[in-house]
Formats: structure tokens, sequence, C-alpha cells
């Protein structure tokens, strides 16, 4: 069997890296190409040459296509994989790719723009006789006309578009123009193509896909399905594998119809066909990925087989070994996306610096990354920072070591989904699979409520006892250390801690033999099991917890249950001297609309002296493909704006300044 000695990966991110170890685990070299704030990425390191793709936008790095077909010939590389997102569904690219002699490791530019464009995708599924949902196509002027002939709600979609982009829902017809022109906005913006589409959408729908792999020689392979329902704003997070919605019958048929569609289409590569299936189990085709997907590792766990791999050998013309036969279901796969985003503010991306970064070792757990401690996470791109992909012999099994990786997982730094992801996980809804795609957003309130409620519901007396014993329980050997000094509890046997601000009392009855802690009356004997650098596990009556830690100069951070505590105490100077800002300098503050992210202005909606009232927008902020309104959270009049549109934003950068003003006196 031919084999590449080297390729190129054009891309980023964790699926760069899946695809280096891809290589690696062929014998094939690969190189990387990476911008300038993707410099401290895995990829970068992991590959055995990594090249610097100047510039600071997508269009002079990631997307410049004529640089990186230009860097492969340069280094001698015979082919380029582009993963998914940026150029791996561009036909043009694909096309200059085999012009310059060279293998794209994808399906061919025909495939890539047959399914690429969804109104084309429609007509030809529709013309193979198999069940789509009906849809009016054009411009937005154009669909416009059809309203009369349209069953609401609807789903108004950009026509090249994906990843959620351009999608609105419409409950009425008096919805859909400025959904139309929403849709029309970010199409252009994002896929550079302002065509749209309307479709019948379907409330409870779940989104059902079948996983491709096709050779040159008319081998269609299928790989069964996958479950992608957990998503929100029409991304998913959570995906399985095989769907528990589906029985052998339905299989069958979604397996057959992915299999005809590829087949007569001569398709190549890998691809993935995506169903809607509605509440009576009828189900409806939705579109064509012709790349390898993010979920694409649930697949791999309960086929045994490497997708990648299968890429790179029917690239090169080899026919696939494998037999429909071969692949057979083994048990069960759920993966989680753990994003940089913080879902109790609206699903807002977060950047910065990971302080925290620590993903537990464990059987059954595949860990898809690019990160690491200390690494910078860039505005610039998608909020993904790592797939957490678990398998068991049964869903129920997954579902428990899944929710035991989410509780042994401490990030810090940024705001990601973590908690979310674990209170999802060990929800009846999730475990019960009563999921539908819009669950999530139709929910998200409750959810968030329930995750409160869950942070409340935790034992504060633990976090109290899991601090000191952090602060003051050194080495034991060590004659400095205050713990093994009886004398130093019995001077200071009345401590003060605050979690969250919120005062707790403690006294310590210590021995050689065991600690007990007496917190606002309440007693817990204590053991310490595992203490490191940053991570604590206790015996606390008999209970096993574990804590997390992250230090500044003025308080202490610990992390556990999936949720964050900010702790201080009086026995520490630096955080007595951390003092609250006063009265006129949080109403100071109140008045400087500043940055909670970074990102870019999108829009400006305002101007110096207007006069706004609470809860209007201020301005618009694009960060991680999301766009972020900014309110006004009072009356007031606009004193002075510090941005323009298009200038880049960092986090706690001065936006806006306002001064108050009487709004009955205008």
């Amino acid at each position: 069997m031919k084999q590449f000695e080297k390729i190129l990966i054009a891309n980023r991110g964790e699926i760069a890296v899946r695809i280096i170890r891809a290589a690696q685990k062929n014998g094939i070299r690969s190189v990387a190409v990476y911008a300038a704030d993707d410099a401290d990425s895995l990829h970068v390191s992991l590959a055995n040459e990594a090249i610097l793709l100047p510039g600071v936008t997508l269009a002079e790095t990631y997307l410049n296509q004529d640089k990186i077909i230009q860097t492969a010939l340069d280094l001698k590389v015979e082919a380029i994989h582009p993963g998914y997102g940026f150029l791996s569904e561009n036909a043009v690219f694909a096309q200059k790719v085999a012009d310059a002699g060279l293998v794209f490791i994808g399906p061919t530019p025909e495939n890539i723009r047959l399914m690429g464009e969804k109104n084309r995708a429609l007509a030809y599924v529709e013309s193979l006789g198999l069940p789509i949902l009906k849809s009016f196509r054009g411009t937005t002027t154009e669909i416009l006309k059809y309203t009369s002939e349209m069953d609401f709600p609807v789903m108004v979609k950009a026509s090249g578009g994906g990843g959620g982009k351009g999608m609105v829902i419409c409950n009425s017809v008096e919805e859909l123009p400025p959904a139309l022109e929403k849709a029309e906005r970010q199409a252009h913006s994002y896929f550079g193509n302002g065509e749209l589409f309307v479709e019948k959408y379907l409330p409870r729908a779940r989104h059902i896909e079948v996983q491709l792999m096709a050779d040159n020689h008319g081998k269609v392979l299928h790989f069964f399905e996958r479950e992608c329902s957990v998503q929100r704003r029409f991304q998913k997070i959570i995906e399985e594998a095989p769907s528990p919605s589906v029985d052998e019958k339905l299989r069958e048929e979604l397996t057959s119809a992915a299999v005809e569609i590829a087949r007569s289409m001569s398709y190549r590569n890998a691809g993935t066909i995506e169903f809607l299936l509605d509440e009576s189990g009828k189900f409806y085709f939705l579109e064509m990925n012709t790349r390898i997907q993010v979920e694409h590792p649930v697949t791999e766990m309960i086929t045994n087989t490497d997708l990648v791999s299968l890429q790179l050998q029917v690239a090169l013309g080899n026919e696939l070994s494998l037999k429909q036969e071969d692949i057979q279901i083994s048990g069960h796969a759920i993966e989680a996306r753990l994003c940089a985003e913080d879902a109790g503010n609206n699903f807002n991306p977060s950047a910065g610096k990971l302080v925290l970064w620590q993903i537990p070792e464990m059987v059954n757990l595949r860990k898809e990354t690019f990160v690491e401690r200390g690494i910078i996470i860039s505005s610039n791109y998608d909020s993904l920072l790592a797939k957490l992909i678990v398998w068991g012999e049964t869903r129920t099994k997954a579902i428990a070591q899944m929710n035991k990786v989410l509780s042994q997982t401490y990030i810090s730094g940024v705001h990601t989904n973590l908690s979310f992801l674990s209170g999802l996980v060990e929800s009846v809804v999730v475990q019960e699979n009563k999921i539908y795609t819009r669950y999530v957003d139709e929910n998200l309130d409750l959810i968030n409520s329930g995750l409160q409620e869950k942070r409340q519901q935790l034992n504060k007396h633990k976090l109290v006892i899991a601090y000191l014993v952090f602060h003051f329980k050194q080495d034991e050997n060590s004659v400095k250390s205050v713990w093994n000094q009886i004398g130093f509890w019995r001077m200071m046997p009345w401590v003060v801690v605050y979690v969250d601000d919120e005062k707790y009392e403690c006294t310590i009855s210590f021995n050689p033999e065991r600690q007990i802690f007496r917190i606002n009356q309440e007693e817990y004997l204590t053991k310490v099991v595992l203490m490191n650098e940053n991570l604590l596990e206790l015996l606390i009556n008999h209970e096993l917890k574990s804590f997390c830690f992250q230090e500044d100069e003025k308080h202490t951070k610990i992390i556990s249950g999936g949720f964050a505590f900010t702790l201080r105490s009086n026995l520490l100077r630096n955080q007595v001297l951390s003092m609250r800002k006063n009265e006129l300098e949080q109403k100071i503050f109140q008045n400087l609309i500043c940055a909670d992210l970074f990102g870019k202005v999108l829009k400006l909606n305002t101007r110096e002296g207007d006069v706004v009232r609470a809860g209007q927008i201020l301005l618009t902020l694009e960060s991680m493909k999301t766009e972020i309104h900014v309110l006004c959270q009072v009356d007031a009049r606009v004193k002075k704006i510090f941005v323009k549109e298009g200038n880049a934003v960092v986090e706690k950068q001065l936006l806006v300044e306002l001064e108050e003003i009487s709004l009955q006196s205008q």
C-alpha cells in the first residue's frame, strides 16, 4: 500500500494535533502552519516542521490559500489536509491544491461544490427521492414573495453557511424580514455569499448523522450514526454514538440513504450526511459535511477505527481494505466539547491566559486538545479548547464515566462551560434521552438556575477546611511548619475565613493522629490523602473530596465540584490588605463601560452626546465568531466613545464613558 512521506496541515487547534498524530502513527512527516497568536499551540511543537504565516487577520493567515500552497511547494510536501472549518469545504482551494500538483486530503472540488451550497444539495437529494423539508430559496426579496406559502415556524439559513452562523428562527411572518436581514449580513460576513433559504422548522427535532468513508474505487462505507441533539445556538456541545434514538430499522434506513447519496455523486474521502428526526420518527436530509468532523472520535471509539488514517490512505488512491461487515458497534461513546465561554452569561466567549489546566488520566478517556497550562487563548478563533471523549460498555456506564471525568477536571484563567457540561450530563433530560436540538436554548435560564442552586448547596465548610489545610499544612518534617506547631494553634485557635464574602468562623483541634475542624459549631474529622502543587484530596468525615487551588496576591480560588469559589482569611496579610473599592469608585466604574472579553468592534450603535436608556445597545463586539451586544446599565448621556468600528479590543479596555442625566428634564 502506498503512503505519503510528508503532508501539510492547513489548520489549527485540536484537529491539527489530531492529524499530526495520525501522520506520526503512519510514519508520515508533518508540517504545521500557524499564526503569531498560535505560536504556543501544541500543533506547532508536535509537527516535524512549523511555518509562521505572516499577518494578523484570517485572510492573511489560515485563509491565505496561495501562501499555504506555496509553503507546501517550498517544503516539498505531497498533500494538504484541511481539517475542518477554514478551507476544508472550499472548492476553489481544493482545485488550487490539485492544480499545484498536490493532493487535497478530502473530497473532489465537484463534491464540495455540490454539497457546499445548500440549495443545490437539497435539490440533488430530492432528485434521488429522499425526504427533505419544504424550503424557499434565493435573495431576501425573492424569499419574501413566498410568505403566504410558508408554514411557520421556519428556519432562515445562509445557503453557503455552517456552524450555526446565519441561522434564525421565525415564529411569524412579521419576524421574517428582520431575520432575513440578519442572516444575510452574517452570511456575507462569514461566508462571502448572501444567498439564503428558508425551510420548515421542527421545534423538537433530533440531529442524527451518518459517518461515511469512500475511496476512488467505488467503495462507500458507513460507520453507523451519531446523536448530536445537545446543541446551543445550533452548535453541538455533546455528541454520542450510537444514537439512543435510533433502532435497528431506522439505522438501516439512515445508513442506506447516506450511502446512496455518496455513491450517486461519486463521493471520495470522509464525509457526513446529517438528518433531522421529527417526533414521529420520520427523517429528513439536512446537509452533507464534506470533511472530517469535530465529533468523529465517538465513531472511532465504538467502531475501533481510525478515520483520519483512512483519509490519508484514500487520498493517495488506495482502496479501502475494510468491508462493511467488518465495521461493528461496540459499546457506547460520548464526547463533550470544552469551550472558552461563559454559559451563565449567554455563552459569551472568553479569552486570556490559562492559569490552570488539569484534566485527569483515566481508562477509556480520550483527550483531544491543543492547549496546555499557561497558553494564551486568542479571541480570534472558535471557542473550542478540548474534546473529552469517553467509552463504556453501555450508555449508562459511559455517562457515569463522563461525570467522573468532568468532576476531576480543573480549569481557571478563562471562563469555560465545564460546570454547564457537567450539569447537562447529570440531567434527567440527557440521561433519559429526552433531549432535542433546541432544548438548551429554550431552557437556558432553568439550566443555569439549577447550576447555581447546585453551587449554593455545596458544603462551604469543606471549602474552608481545604483552604486552611492548603495554606498551613506544609511539609510535616519541616520545623517551620505551623501545622506541626501545637503552640501556633493554641495561640490562633479561632480563624475567620470568607467564602465569596460570606463569613465562616473556625476553630481547630489538633493532635498527631487527627485534626478536627469546628466551623459554625459543626465538627469535621479531617485527614489528608493527597497534596501536591495545586491539588488536594481530603477525607472529611470519611468522605473523599477533591479541591484544586489557584493563588493570586489578593485571594485564593478553590475549584470543587466544577465550581470556582474565592476565599480569604484573617491569617494571610496580603488577603487582609485587599480592601473592597469604596462606593465612589464603584459609582465611577458604573459610568465606565469596559470590554469583558477580547474581540473586535463590529458596530457602534450610539454617538457622543446621545441620550441612552438602561438596556439600550451601545455597541456590538465580535469575539470567537460570536456577536456580543454591550448594553447600557443606566439612563445616561454618552460622554465619550473610545473605540471605532473595526478596532480590536482587549479585556477590561475602556469602550464608552457615560455621564448621569435626569431624563425627566429631557
